[in-house]
């Protein structure tokens, strides 16, 4: 394998699993066997066949329904609403690429096959007679390579609300060079581009559409896609109904003949109604992950997964006196980590681990538990921390007369919930440990009103989840860590980290890329003012008639993928 096919092969390493996806829309299945896993040539991505694995008892069968917890809360428009909600658009709109749920290469979508001239050019061949729902205003017309440039210079405008244009940001030129034929031409080589283009909010849209909507995606007509099922319906905060797409591009897909979504109020009343029947999937309460694990493992498929999202911290670094790098640093040494892991992670979502700038589906670039814990933010006891927080928020001139007073914001979707507990314990921690020196209040938001708010730095400091939709380390560094990235929301800026994020973009050989990932992590626990609460994983558990193409693949994960979904009954 020559050097620019290792660099697209390195490049389409990924996985996706946020607690919020794996609940509302996740998706099945390793993947079609037509559609088999690219970038493995030296030159090419192009699809090659996958070896069957289906049995005599266990072949697909066309037809059935399925109920799903699913709440199309945000609208249907993928490029500014937040990972919880265009993660669940799979069903009706597509990707260029996608990833594939179990190897976590990507492999084709709308595109059926690319190829790469050099590490600055790929060139995609649009698979056949791919067409839009016949919806006005699109009516079923062919999708055109227009169309995808349109949508990506959509994505890429430069408004707070667009949240995934830094998946865009290296691409310098995209042309049309055939009817069927896009080139993208980057800025410099980028070990990430390709599977940039898998980020869940990178969806494909009609520009007939969008223009018909005129910025007002609230209807289910609006969602006009290519995808594998159509919107019939949606009723606001009760559910919707998604129909096969009749003439879907992909021969002999989708399986299902419908999906009906279900809304819950809360995640105890959700899960109840799995246990009942009442739904075919659902992801397990934390508190409840070890007895169904053990002893309910014969009732449903079980599938461990690292959440996708980002469970964080972060200071306004716009706002006085959290511009003061010894309050933020002092604020990190507060956090009982330990805690977060071991109570509300266990609590809330089943597993944690350490972790400060990825999620703990990105353990594999990550530092071990045990690295992380000689770090003084996260030895136990806090002794140490506690003492030097003290000695910086003193220095910054913060004491008991006048205290570092400052509202941590997040989402609250009432009821109780792993948010609620999240700011509760912070502030909590912040009293315990601060020895007076830290007085902070909470404030809740419902979800829309928190997303715009945070986009446009309306906050003192936020505990709540983050994800730029795609789980490629730099989706990370250029999300939510680079200077300007679009979910940089604290507006932290590194010229020095900007320098090291630039430099592991060009590394081709991952051995080498992940020596400077970890020097990054390294500088950073000394530097940000961002951290993770915790990494976090989830227990999901699905009917065991629910399978997935080739049978093995019971991990439910993505929207897009239940296309591959069928009923055994």
């Amino acid at each position: 394998m020559t050097e620019v096919g290792k660099f697209w092969r390195t490049a389409a390493q990924r996985r996706l699993n946020r607690r919020m996806i794996l609940t509302y829309g996740g998706a099945a299945g390793a993947g079609l066997a037509a559609l088999a896993l690219a970038g493995c040539g030296s030159k090419s991505g192009s699809g090659s066949k996958q070896k069957g694995g289906a049995n005599a008892q266990n072949q697909p069968k066309r037809g059935g329904n399925l109920v799903l917890p699913l709440n199309f809360q945000q609208g249907f428009d993928p490029h500014i609403v937040t990972v919880s909600q265009t993660s669940t658009y799979g069903y009706f709109y597509q990707n260029l690429v996608r990833t594939n749920p179990r190897t976590y290469q990507v492999e084709p979508e709308i595109a059926q096959k690319w190829e790469s001239p050099s590490p600055t050019e790929i060139v995609f061949t649009i698979a056949p007679n791919v067409a839009w729902h016949n919806k006005p205003p699109a009516n079923g017309r062919p999708l055109k390579v227009d169309d995808i440039i349109f949508s990506y210079n959509r994505a890429k405008t430069n408004d707070p609300r667009f949240i995934y244009k830094s998946g865009l940001a290296s691409i310098d030129k995209m042309e049309a060079t055939s009817a069927n034929t896009l080139k993208l031409t980057l800025k410099g080589p980028n070990a990430y581009q390709l599977g940039n283009l898998a980020i869940a909010g990178l969806k494909i849209l009609a520009p007939e559409v969008v223009d018909a909507a005129k910025g007002n995606f609230g209807e289910a007509a609006t969602a006009v896609g290519t995808g594998a099922f159509v919107l019939q319906s949606r009723e606001l905060n009760v559910g919707s109904v998604m129909v096969r797409n009749p003439s879907y591009w992909k021969p002999g897909l989708p399986y299902l003949d419908r999906i009906d979504g279900r809304v819950f109020q809360d995640l105890g009343s959700q899960w109840s109604a799995f246990l009942a029947g009442r739904t075919d999937k659902d992801v397990v309460p934390g508190d409840q992950s070890s007895d169904i694990e053990t002893k309910h493992k014969d009732q449903y498929n079980l599938d461990w997964n690292g959440d996708q999202a980002g469970y964080m911290l972060i200071a306004n670094t716009k706002r006085k006196p959290l511009d003061d790098a010894r309050v933020t640093r002092a604020l990190r040494l507060l956090v009982d980590h330990t805690e977060y892991k071991n109570a509300w992670a266990a609590q809330w979502f089943g597993r944690g681990r350490f972790a400060s700038i990825f999620p703990a589906a990105l353990e594999n670039w990550d530092l071990t538990e045990d690295e992380y814990s000689k770090y003084l933010e996260y030895k136990t006891p806090k002794d140490d921390a506690v003492k030097e927080a003290v000695s910086l928020l003193t220095a910054a001139g913060v004491s008991k007369d006048k205290p570092l007073k400052f509202t941590i914001a997040g989402v609250q979707t009432g009821g109780g919930d792993y948010n609620t507990a999240s700011r509760q314990l912070v502030q909590a921690q912040f009293k315990r440990l601060g020895q007076g020196l830290v007085e902070p209040d909470l404030q809740g938001f419902e979800e829309a009103a928190f997303t715009p708010l945070r986009a446009s730095g309306q906050f003192d400091y936020y505990a709540a989840g983050n994800s730029p939709g795609g789980i490629q380390p730099d989706d990370w560094f250029s999300d939510n860590y680079q200077t300007g990235g679009s979910r940089n929301y604290g507006k932290m800026s590194d010229s020095k980290l900007d320098q090291m994020i630039e430099n592991q973009r060009t590394i081709l050989d991952e051995n080498q890329r992940k020596k400077a990932i970890r020097d990054i992590i390294i500088y950073m626990l000394d530097t940000s003012p961002y951290t993770f609460q915790a990494g976090v994983f989830d227990l999901n558990a699905s009917k065991k008639d629910v399978m997935a193409t080739p049978p093995e693949g019971k991990s439910f994960k993505w929207s897009e993928h239940y296309e591959l979904v069928w009923r055994n009954s």
